[in-house]
Order: structure tokens, then C-alpha cells, then sequence
């Protein structure tokens, strides 16, 4: 019986077709399109900057989006990408013939970066991302290079190129938030590499004959980021901490009727991945058969636009959550889109309730669950055998090829 609950409940949880939230309008920036490219939230979660399109730029809060701070360069060149500094006090923009501009938050000024200028000699810039320590920042461009970048003791500037880089444009990059850790990148055509703590390049097998679009790297308790591919492909990049060139990435599709272009981070054990055309797929990182991570949904294309019709239309930049279940996300032309559930009938939410008991009695199986739970010393020899374990199978993959494996979302309970 138990292993019949089992089978029954993904079926119970939530048909296929069925969204997890509901979107709408939160505000619109501007009446027209502003055409922006990327965003960035500060270390501490509780701002937002936005660039785009003849040089836009504009800091608002995550907890009062009406609460904004045009930032003013005096610079008409588009800008591509944006992040933080660690410590949240600054914020560097990169974007087209050379454009390298600095965002202080003591007087909001917006300054050019000294020696970028001279150092590009106006080729386009693409992705910028710090290390996890703010000491070096790494610049990516479409032609596949990568520069690295500090300001030294007397203000100016120090550039240096990094070796080992291909041909294909810089996409994305994205920093291990813990001390001495890696980065990786996405690149158009050459797959996803990485760079260690030695400013060393090297190239990632099980990644090559996609197109990257995005990666990040959510959880510093983990080594482990992510990539967003063509065909909406998952890549699992599992980081080696001491060896950068031994890390990997194992893939994972999602059978779903879009197009991955991006992330933002969920909860610890989430990360939100936005889809072309607009919407959202949840992947937990640490389920499936393979510990490698499961996709629900979230927001489909098709209950997008229930609210507003124009929203399903609009291109996602990026987003950030609030709660467990609701959080933002702003579109290419300006529009900031708030996500919570939808309101449930009540034979709704008793299913709900009652899929969730389901699980919880499905999995342990009975009286030996009750048990489970209520024995941390139990938990604790799960939790050592399931280490081993999924350990057991990471050296299996490493001995051989990586497997694609394909996922289907299914509907669950948050």
C-alpha cells in the first residue's frame, strides 16, 4: 500500500500544465521601453540595480520597488551586465566599446573605471562578475576573452588577460561565494569553463555542444553551480576545491516547451530558472534518483499573462524572492512582475495538505518514518549512508562519460 501512495502521489500534487504561482504587475519603470539587459542584487538582499539599453542604469530597493535611485553616468553607450562588490559598497557595469563604469553607494556617483578606457580601446564588453574575496573582478567579451581587474593602492586601474580562452562570446560569469573558490563562465559554443583561485583557465568536460546562456553559483555551503543551455538543458557543475581542472558537468533536460535564458536564487535547497517565453521552472537542487537536482513548475508561459496579457510577452533579465513561495522578477522593457501562489479552492488545498502527508509517510514507509523522524541518531546514519552513496555514484560518472538524463516537471507542494 505504501508503494502504491508513492506512485500516486506526483500525480496528486499538481497536473501537468498546472502553475505553482500567479504573476502581475507590480510597476512599470517607464512607459516605454527601456531595453534592459541584466540585474544585480547587493550582497545583503535588499537592492536592486538594472542596466540596459544607451546607458540605463537604476538602483531601487527590493523591499519598496518605488523606492529608486537613477544612477547617471553620462555615458550613452549600452550596458550588458552589472554586479556587486562583496562588501556591497560598490558595483561595476560593463558594457558596449569598452564601457567600464564604477557605482559608488556612499554618493551614488557613476564614474569611468581608470585605465578601462585606454585598455579595451572600445571592444565590447559582455559579463562582469567578482570573486568571492572582491579582490579581482573577471571582464568577459564577445570575442571570448577574459580580462581580470582590480584597482590598486593609488586609485588606478590594473588589467591583466587571462590564457586558455576560446574564440566564442562570454555569456555569463558567475563566482563561488566562499574564500579561495572558483568561477565559471558560458560561453556561445565552447561550453562552460572555469577559472581558479590562480586566475587559471580550463575547460569543462560534459559541456561542450551546447550554447550557455547563464550560470550561477548559489549556495556557498556547496560546490556546486549551474548552468542554464539550449534545449532546456540543466547543467550540474560539480566543482573540485582543490583541483579546479578535475571539475565536471553532468547534464540534465527538462521536458518542457521553452527555452532556459537565466537564474535567480529560490531557497537554500532552490534556484528559480527563468524561461524564454516568460516564465519559471523551481529546480531542487539535491533531488532526484542522482541527487543532482528536480524540476517543478513554477509560472508556465500560459498563466503568465492572466493578469496582464502583456507580461507573457516580455523577456525576463532576472528576479529575487521574498519568501519561500514569492518574489519579483523585472522584464527586458522595464516591468517589475510580482509572483505568489495562486488563491486555492478549498478541495484544492485539502489535496495539497494531503499530498504532503503522503510524502512524508510514502517515503520512510510507516511506523519505521515516525521512527525516522522523531531519531536524530537515525537521521544522522541516513544521512551518512546517503552521502556515501551518492559519493559512490560521483566516482562512477568521473570514471566515465557523462550521462544526459531527461526530467519532466511535476508538480509539488512548497
Amino acid at each position: 500500500m505504501v508503494a502504491i501512495l508513492f506512485l500516486l502521489v506526483p500525480l496528486t500534487v499538481a497536473a501537468e500544465g498546472d502553475s505553482a504561482v500567479g504573476a502581475s504587475t507590480g510597476r512599470m519603470l517607464a512607459t516605454f521601453d527601456l531595453g534592459l539587459e541584466e540585474l544585480s542584487v547587493s550582497p545583503d538582499g535588499l537592492n536592486v540595480i538594472v542596466v540596459g539599453a544607451n546607458g540605463f542604469a537604476l538602483r531601487f530597493s527590493t523591499e519598496d520597488v518605488n523606492d529608486e535611485i537613477e544612477l547617471n553616468s553620462g555615458d550613452e553607450d549600452d550596458l550588458a551586465d552589472v554586479d556587486w562588490h562583496p562588501r556591497g559598497e560598490t558595483a561595476l557595469f560593463v558594457g558596449e566599446d569598452g564601457t567600464m563604469l564604477r557605482y559608488a553607494t556612499s554618493d551614488h556617483s557613476v564614474t569611468h573605471v581608470a585605465g578601462s578606457t585606454a585598455f579595451f580601446l572600445g571592444q565590447s564588453l559582455s559579463a562582469v562578475a567578482w570573486d568571492a574575496a572582491g579582490g579581482w573582478a573577471y571582464v568577459g567579451t564577445p570575442d571570448g576573452s577574459i580580462v581580470r581587474y582590480r584597482e590598486n593602492a593609488n586609485g588606478n586601474g590594473e588589467f591583466f588577460t587571462l590564457n586558455d580562452t576560446k574564440s566564442s562570446a562570454i555569456l555569463d560569469i558567475a563566482c563561488l561565494k566562499k574564500m579561495h573558490s572558483h568561477c565559471v563562465f558560458a560561453t556561445e559554443s565552447d561550453g562552460i569553463g572555469i577559472i581558479d583561485s590562480e586566475h587559471q583557465v580550463s575547460w569543462l568536460s560534459g559541456s561542450t555542444g551546447l550554447k550557455w546562456r547563464a550560470v550561477i553559483c548559489p549556495h556557498p555551503a556547496r560546490d556546486r553551480c549551474y548552468g542554464a543551455g539550449q534545449g532546456s538543458s540543466v547543467g550540474v557543475v560539480e566543482l573540485n576545491p582543490t583541483v579546479a581542472s578535475d571539475s565536471y558537468v553532468l547534464v540534465k533536460q527538462v521536458n518542457i516547451d521553452a527555452e532556459f535564458t537565466g537564474f535567480h536564487i529560490g531557497t537554500e535547497d532552490t534556484i528559480l530558472i527563468q524561461t524564454a517565453p516568460f516564465g519559471w521552472v523551481d529546480w531542487n537542487v539535491m533531488e532526484g534518483t542522482d541527487s543532482l537536482g528536480y524540476a517543478y513548475p513554477w509560472l508556465y508561459n500560459h498563466d503568465a499573462g492572466k493578469s496582464d496579457p502583456m507580461i507573457a510577452h516580455e523577456r525576463l533579465i532576472g528576479g529575487w524572492t521574498t519568501t519561500d513561495e514569492t518574489g519579483f522578477g523585472v522584464t527586458s522593457f522595464g516591468r517589475i512582475v510580482e509572483y505568489a501562489p495562486q488563491p486555492k479552492s478549498i478541495d484544492e488545498k485539502l489535496v495539497s495538505s494531503l499530498a504532503g502527508i503522503l510524502v512524508i509517510v510514502a517515503v520512510p514507509g510507516s511506523v519505521l518514518g515516525l521512527l525516522y523522524m522523531m531519531s536524530p541518531k537515525m537521521q544522522k546514519k541516513y544521512k551518512k549512508w546517503s552521502d556515501g552513496r551518492r559519493e559512490r555514484r560521483m566516482e562512477k560518472r568521473r570514471a566515465g562519460q557523462p550521462e544526459k538524463k531527461k526530467e519532466k516537471p511535476t508538480g509539488r507542494r512548497r
